[in-house]
């Protein structure tokens, strides 16, 4: 198990970085496009095409670190009034449940890319394909399959709070 949490550490870490390239990327395509339509009165032709793009990959491809790091959205008000002998069956039922969604999303985004490469979808400024964002989005939830399931064994053996 500690090879494949190392892995699903790796993949995040690079996953992450991606993320990273694409903020950096929206801040320079926002910075240029308000330059260009302020100063000079060209703003970058579909800037909010591609803004919206790079927020895809930029959610995505940093979703799996939030995850490992425990930065997401956690709600324990529920859990924190429950006798502790039923938080960990009940948080392993919820990291299931989780598991099984992330799996159909990933299964659903690789339909969805694969109709969107089929009926050739374009932005609509810049006629930019959307396919490869939509795949790009299935990859970045990969890790997710790993970290979760992690976290999962990791609640049973007890290495994590409750």
């Amino acid at each position: 198990m500690n090879k494949l949490e190392k892995l699903t550490k790796r993949i995040s870490r690079l996953f992450n970085w991606i993320a990273l390239a694409a903020l950096s990327c929206m801040l320079l395509l926002v910075a240029t496009d308000i330059i260009g339509s302020k100063v000079f009165g060209q703003p970058v032709p579909g800037a909010m095409d591609l803004t919206s793009l790079l927020g895809i990959l930029l959610i995505g491809f940093s979703m799996p670190q939030t995850y490992l790091m425990g930065r997401h959205i956690k709600v324990d008000f529920v859990m924190t009034r429950l006798r502790p002998s039923l938080r960990k069956p009940l948080r392993s039922v919820s990291l299931i449940l989780v598991t099984v969604f992330f799996a159909c999303i990933v299964c659903r985004l690789f339909v969805y890319a694969q109709g969107l490469y089929s009926y050739g979808e374009k932005t609509m400024t810049i006629q930019v394909p959307l396919f490869p964002f939509a795949y790009a989005l299935a990859i970045s939830f990969f890790p997710m399959l790993l970290a979760v399931p992690l976290y999962l064994y990791r609640t049973w053996k007890g290495m994590e709070d409750e």
